[in-house]
């Protein structure tokens, strides 16, 4: 798409969450050295506040991208990031995925790392006690709106990783075919 003779792309994000828009900004900014207007659209995910499994962590991601893109005039860029938890033997973990679409149709996914998510956090999560992690850690360790401000991976790290970080990564993954564009031409 030439990027990078762009002054400034545009870049539809599926979510008001002020940690997701500064981890996409971020991506963005860093990887392909460029401004970057980030503009915020709330949008349904088309899945339950908690994703359960790969799959739903997906669709949420893709359903924000495209719902995202399509409601900014001019984007150069939609955005979906979706954070969720999956199973891996007897363990959860939790993950953001990302889902970037250009102006032209080019898709792509990218993951973050993951991180094992407390058993009796997620055993709360998959009996239905709790509608999303964040209401768990809110009430567990006295927080508020927690998924908003660094995420339980800045508790769990004590401050050295936090969503933003989790949201950039997962990005920068996503990003990977614009900035290598000779090996990903269709």
């Amino acid at each position: 798409m030439g990027l990078t003779r762009k002054p400034e792309v545009i870049v539809a994000a599926g979510t008001k969450n002020p940690s997701k828009v500064a981890g996409i900004r971020a991506a963005f900014t860093e990887l392909l050295g460029i401004s970057v207007k980030v503009i915020p659209v709330a949008v349904d995910p088309g899945v339950p506040p908690q994703p359960l499994g790969m799959n739903e962590i997906l669709l949420g991601a893709k359903n924000r991208c495209l719902r995202a893109f399509s409601s900014v005039k001019d984007a150069d860029f939609g955005v979906g990031v979706e954070a969720g938890i999956y199973r891996v033997e007897d363990r959860y973990y939790d993950v953001q995925v990302a889902v970037i679409r250009d102006s032209n149709g080019l898709t792509s996914v990218g993951f973050s790392p993951s991180f094992q998510v407390p058993p009796p956090f997620a055993d709360a999560l998959v009996r239905g006690e709790a509608r999303e992690l964040e209401v768990v850690v809110d009430k567990y360790f006295g927080t508020k709106d927690i998924g908003e401000k660094g995420g339980l991976i800045k508790i769990l790290t004590k401050g050295v990783v936090t969503r933003e970080h989790l949201t950039r990564d997962a990005v920068l993954m996503a990003l990977i075919p614009w900035v290598n564009e000779e090996l990903y031409k269709r």
